[in-house]
C-alpha cells in the first residue's frame, strides 16, 4: 500500500507527476537509456560499496517503475526497500509487477524527500536513478539525502546530452525546450563543498555516454513522450518543429551524458 505522505508540490512538479503516471504502463518498453543506466549504476556500486554491506534499509528515489529497486530486492534480501516517487502511477505499476511485503512505496517528491518523511535506520543505502535532473535545487536534495541515509548513490542526465538535438535547433535559428541540465563540473563543486563542511566524507564519480539509435527526430521526440520526460522548460516558446525534424534528418542517434556519483557520510 503506498503511504500518502506528500510534501508541498510546485506547479512543475504537479505537471511531472501527471506525465510520469500517464506514461507508467507502457515506461518499460521505451526507457532504454534509464535501464542501460541502471545497469550501470549497479554495476559501479558492487565496487564501491564495502564489504561485507548489509544495509538495514534501502531507498529508490525516483524509483519509476522499479530498474533499480529490482536491484535492491534482490541484493539484499534481508532489508525493507523503500520506493519514493511523485508519479503515483509508476508506484502502482511496480507494486503490481514486485508485489512483496518488503517493498513499500510512498508518494513523495523525491526533491524533498528528508528524514522527517521517511525515517529508516542509519545504515542504510539511498540510491537513484536519473531523477535529480528534474531538481530546482540539486545540492539541497543531496543533503537532504544524506539526513535519511549514509550512504547514497546516483545518476543524473549532465548538460551535453542530445547533442544533435541541440544543433538541428542552433542550425534553423531556435531554441529548444529541452531543461537545463546540471554539469559534471556542478556536481563536483557540491561534493567539495559537503567533504570540506564534513557532511560527506569518502565520495567518487565518472561519467558515461549512452547512444540511443532512432530513424529521425521524430521517433525521438515521441520516445521522450512516452515516458514522460517531454516536459519543456518554464517559459519555452514553441518552435517549428518540422524544420529541426528536418534538420535531424534520417537516422537520428541522440547522446546521453550521465554522471554518476556515490558519498558516504562520516
Amino acid at each position: 500500500m503506498t503511504e500518502p505522505v506528500v510534501p508541498r508540490k510546485s506547479n512543475i512538479a504537479w505537471t511531472a507527476s501527471k506525465r510520469f503516471s500517464d506514461a507508467a504502463r507502457d515506461y518499460d518498453h521505451h526507457a532504454r537509456v534509464q535501464k542501460h543506466s541502471a545497469q550501470h549504476l549497479c554495476q559501479w556500486l558492487e565496487q564501491m560499496l564495502p564489504a561485507p554491506f548489509e544495509p538495514k534499509a534501502c531507498v529508490d528515489v525516483g524509483s519509476g517503475t522499479g530498474f533499480l529497486s529490482e536491484y535492491l530486492l534482490n541484493k539484499f534480501p534481508k532489508s525493507a526497500v523503500h520506493a519514493v516517487d511523485l508519479a503515483q502511477g509508476m508506484l502502482t505499476e511496480l507494486k503490481r509487477k514486485y508485489p512483496t511485503e518488503r517493498l513499500h512505496t510512498h508518494l513523495i517528491n523525491g526533491e524533498e524527500l528528508a528524514v522527517e518523511h521517511l525515517w529508516i535506520p542509519n545504515h542504510s543505502l539511498l540510491i537513484s536513478g536519473m531523477c535529480a535532473q528534474w531538481f530546482s535545487n540539486l545540492e539541497e536534495a543531496i543533503r537532504r539525502w544524506l539526513s535519511v541515509s549514509n550512504t547514497v548513490a546516483f545518476s543524473v542526465l549532465l548538460d551535453g546530452s542530445f547533442q544533435a538535438w541541440e544543433t538541428a535547433h542552433e542550425d534553423t535559428d531556435q531554441k529548444s525546450g529541452l531543461r537545463q541540465l546540471p554539469s559534471h563540473e556542478d556536481l563536483q563543486d557540491i561534493m567539495h563543498t559537503l567533504v570540506a563542511e564534513g557532511i560527506a566524507a569518502n565520495t567518487a564519480h565518472h561519467t558515461k555516454d549512452f547512444l540511443d539509435h532512432h530513424p529521425d527526430g521524430l521517433s525521438f521526440a515521441r520516445s521522450l513522450r512516452a515516458i514522460g520526460a517531454d516536459q519543456p522548460r518554464v517559459n519555452h516558446t514553441p518552435v517549428n518543429l518540422r524544420k529541426v525534424l528536418s534538420a535531424l534528418g534520417e537516422g537520428c542517434t541522440m547522446n546521453y551524458h550521465i554522471g554518476f556519483y556515490y558519498l558516504e557520510r562520516p
